[in-house]
């Protein structure tokens, strides 16, 4: 049976998962900014890497995922059986079709390429050699889209570790950005290996039938993600537009944002998408059955147990975000004036932080309704906006790489008001916008604070490795010290819940 205990617990799985493969990303953009600095090469290779990975949103991760869902706890209500065919139809159908627009893409660049300048040659083929790894990473989305309908989220979320492992290894070894290029896929193929696995142990007993390509159900589930691949393939185009936007800024810029956006999606990832993750399934089952009052009560209890969590983050972003990047990335071939621009990336990102985790637990809210339009819409509405205050602030204001993070930023607020402004029986109340500012004045202080001590205590930013610890660790602790007892001081209860053995929920 669901409940909000239930939703936690499974939260809390994916959080572990999520932490370890988010620990071990973070290895792996310190072992590149060791290797290769801010350079245009690798500048080069994350733009790639985004090219590549274009419809890796579209038909492997959370679109899939919010298609998949809902039809797979409808099937399992009749037969489980019947569930697991459609999966495995599902697999089979979407491999065949993954393949068939690998080697389309491919063959589109391969006739592009005399026609692009000598950098733009150099992206497309890294792109070639990046676009066999979809395969594996759109198989394994479907994976964990199972794995979650049976509230197994530990390896869904930590089976990148795998993929990881691959990159961290071949940062090291190679010498030359397509020889990267070639082992990322080697790590996608890690990533899917193991959660087939785990999907293996799941239907062990139930007996294989005959598989048909492109079923009926398949055919269903691709006509309720249409909506979706819309929102979220602008979202995508866009993604690879902001790309390009900072290649044009800064030659440097796509490295920067990189290493920013990898520091702001640690929170998103580990609180949003373990959140979103575990609240698609019971969201679901809530609707299916016609109780509406509980499935408000999950979307409004995650959203303010997110607030909880994102607002002392966001804010910590902007306190420690500079000596974490200093500790992170400040070493080899990463210079002092690399990590001061990564930050103003960072700061400029974190700002969109709060209605990023939004966004994705009101789109579930509406995914579970199998109401896909109204995502879409808001997609596209913020896509443009994005797009439009990205070519002012880059061509008009020259604002650099800070452009890409501040238009993401904006944009996800318009996407949060929009999402927000159409959910029935709207779980943004007053009570619920005075306690979010109540956080906000809990984390701001201590935050000033600890801006203050780095600046005038530390002398800015430092050099040295170990007093880069130390500068980390005693400002973490300062901002940690002082949230706590603005929290105590303020009576914020939800905060001492979340530390305590029982997450107890207030009414709003």
């Amino acid at each position: 049976m669901d409940t909000i205990h239930t939703v936690l617990r499974s939260a809390r799985h994916f959080f572990c998962g999520t932490f370890l493969s988010r620990l071990s990303g973070f290895f792996r953009d310190m072992a590149m900014a060791f290797c290769f600095g801010s350079s245009a090469e690798v500048a080069a290779f994350f733009v790639a890497f985004r090219l590549a990975n274009l419809f890796r949103r579209l038909l492997g991760e959370g679109n899939l995922q919010s298609g998949f869902i809902p039809l797979f706890e409808s099937l399992r209500k009749k037969n489980f059986a019947e569930a697991v065919h459609f999966y495995r139809e599902s697999a089979f159908s979407l491999g065949l079709s993954i393949i068939a627009i690998i080697l389309g893409l491919e063959l589109f660049l391969w006739a592009l390429l005399d026609l692009l300048s000598l950098a733009w040659q150099e992206i497309a083929l890294l792109t070639m050699w990046m676009l066999p790894g979809l395969f594996f990473i759109c198989l394994s989305g479907l994976n964990n889209a199972l794995l979650q309908s049976q509230k197994k989220y530990f390896w869904s979320a930590a089976a990148p570790l795998a993929f990881n492992g691959v990159w961290i290894a071949a940062a090291f070894l190679s010498q030359q950005m397509s020889s990267l290029a070639f082992w990322i896929t080697g790590g996608f193929a890690m990533q899917w290996l193991i959660t087939s696995l785990q999907v293996r142990k799941e239907l062990s007993n139930v007996m294989k039938e005959k598989r048909t390509i492109f079923s009926s159900e398949w055919k269903r589930m691709i006509s309720l993600m249409t909506l979706g691949v819309v929102g979220i393939g602008a979202v995508q185009i866009n993604s690879a537009l902001d790309a390009i936007f900072a290649q044009i800024a800064d030659p440097s810029g796509p490295a920067y944002l990189w290493y920013a956006i990898r520091v702001q999606q640690l929170p998103l990832a580990l609180f949003g998408l373990a959140l979103s993750g575990a609240l698609l399934p019971p969201l679901s089952r809530a609707i299916k059955e016609g109780d509406l009052e509980k499935f408000t009560s999950f979307l409004a209890s995650g959203l303010r147990l997110s607030a909880v969590l994102i607002i002392p983050s966001t804010l910590a972003l902007l306190a420690l975000g500079g000596t974490g990047l200093n500790l992170l990335y400040g070493h080899g071939q990463f210079h002092p004036q690399d990590v001061q621009q990564t930050l103003f990336c960072l700061w400029a990102y974190g700002t969109g932080l709060l209605p990023s985790v939004f966004v994705l637990l009101l789109a579930q809210g509406f995914y579970a309704q199998k109401s896909y339009w109204i995502p879409a819409r808001a997609s596209l509405i913020s896509v443009g906006v994005n797009i439009a205050l990205n070519a002012f602030l880059v061509f008009v204001l020259k604002w650099g790489a800070l452009s890409v993070a501040l238009s993401t930023s904006v944009s996800a607020w318009v996407n949060c008001y929009i999402l927000a402004n159409h959910l029935k029986n709207s779980v943004f109340s007053t009570q619920f916008i005075q306690f979010c500012l109540r956080l906000v004045l809990a984390a701001s202080i201590p935050a000033c604070l600890t801006l203050i001590v780095q600046q005038w205590g530390f002398g800015g930013l430092v050099s040295t490795g170990s007093v880069q610890l130390v500068q980390c660790v005693s400002l973490s602790i300062l901002y940690l010290g002082g949230l706590v007892g603005m929290v105590f001081l303020l009576k914020i209860e939800e905060f001492w819940h979340l530390l305590g053995n029982r997450m107890k929920f207030l009414e709003f």
